[in-house]
């Protein structure tokens, strides 16, 4: 719908390949200028910046590590200086790791919990401030079939994913009367 979201700012995280990029190129299709996160694909991004570019909107790259409290002050900082209001976030950001539950260690387990749900915890905290100051906004947060149905061998990615859908419940909540909507959209596998 081109125009939909005309006048509108976006940040996408994980956005430099993948759903990120996807979702980072059709809301600028709508009409928004869009920051892209990422944490370690620097040619991915300015890729998708420059994608985005061409389609006539503003567009920047900005690296945050998203399980990291102090990147993503940083990352809102930034995105701060860039946009006088952030109308949407989408929380895409996301890591998984393929272990049974037995062979699964610790840092792996918290490098996806990090990522996948605190970082959400973390964006979607910094996002609400800033849109209950200016009058609402749009959270969405990318799950998973993960939310409701257990896989085998990614353990730490399913409690992640479970642990967003619950997150954002409450935020819905707690959120909503501020004029602010939380969101999960949970895919399930597909077949490329």
């Amino acid at each position: 719908m081109p125009g939909a979201l005309e006048g509108k700012t976006a940040l996408v995280t994980g956005a430099s390949k993948g759903i990120g990029k996807g979702i980072a190129l059709e809301l600028a299709r709508a009409g928004c200028d869009v920051a892209v996160n990422y944490n370690s694909d620097r040619k991915g991004a300015e890729a998708t910046v420059s994608e985005i570019r061409g389609l006539g909107r503003q567009a920047y790259g900005i690296q945050a590590n998203v399980g990291r409290r102090a990147d993503v002050e940083t990352l809102f900082a930034e995105l701060r200086r860039r946009f006088s209001r952030l109308d949407i976030l989408v929380n895409n950001a996301g890591t998984q790791v393929f272990k049974p539950l037995l062979e699964l260690n610790e840092e792996e387990w918290d490098r996806v919990i990090d990522t996948n749900l605190k970082g959400c915890f973390l964006c979607t905290q910094q996002a609400a401030a800033w849109m209950k100051d200016n009058g609402g906004g749009r959270i969405i947060n990318i799950g998973s079939g993960c939310n409701k149905s257990p896989f085998p061998g990614l353990v730490s990615y399913t409690a992640s994913k479970g642990g967003m859908e619950m997150l954002t419940k409450v935020a819905a909540v707690e959120l909503g009367p501020h004029r602010i909507q939380v969101n999960c959209v949970a895919p399930g596998a597909i077949e490329i």
